[in-house]
């Protein structure tokens, strides 16, 4: 009888997503560096704004996976829009996630109204990877970003080789990836 209740409790334990079930070993709890609210005023400081969500189309999810860099789990998207008093376009904000073994990074990206990017904030991460992202924003890495548009490279320069280790490094190219699919994504929508 004892031995029925033991694996019975076991049952409930790798189903409810303990420690104790390997899918979840790995995962760390969520660390929210900035919250949305916060995020808007640095990012799109002037102007009116505007919600836009956008759900993308099997042809707009085709052209995006044509692309090297993108992979389309996530097809719904929301942008903050800044504009002026004209109504003409100053900024599009989206939030874009990357996957990484080491869960998922959630990067904000300010685009000007020619999609070349503005400005970069890490949001949200597992508390993990912090450890090895926190030299990458310690650096000015996410400032060298500005200005840069949907063909960026996707390689690291030799300084920034030097400057991080093997696994920052990986993460260093996982917040360029978003980076540079937040401006493919702009380009693909607006304009």
């Amino acid at each position: 009888m004892l031995k029925k209740y033991f694996l019975a409790a076991l049952l409930v334990l790798f189903s409810t997503g303990t420690s104790l079930n390997p899918a979840w070993g790995h995962v760390t709890p969520n660390v929210r560096l900035h919250t949305t609210r916060e995020v808007i005023q640095q990012l799109l400081p002037t102007g009116k704004l505007f919600v836009k969500e956008v759900t993308l189309t099997s042809e707009q999810k085709t052209r995006l996976q044509a692309l090297d860099n993108w992979d389309t789990r996530n097809d719904h998207f929301k942008f903050y829009i800044s504009r002026d008093e004209n109504n003409r376009l100053q900024r599009v904000m989206t939030t874009m996630i990357e996957f990484t073994r080491h869960g998922p990074l959630v990067m904000a990206v300010a685009l000007d109204a020619n999609g070349k990017v503005q400005e970069v904030m890490l949001t949200d991460i597992q508390m993990e990877p912090l450890t090895w992202v926190d030299p990458i924003l310690k650096s000015t890495y996410i400032q060298e970003f500005r200005g840069k548009d949907s063909s960026m490279s996707l390689t690291l320069a030799p300084k920034w080789k030097k400057s991080f280790t093997g696994i920052s490094q990986s993460f260093a190219l996982s917040i360029a990836n978003s980076v540079k699919k937040s401006a493919q994504l702009f380009d693909l929508l607006f304009k």
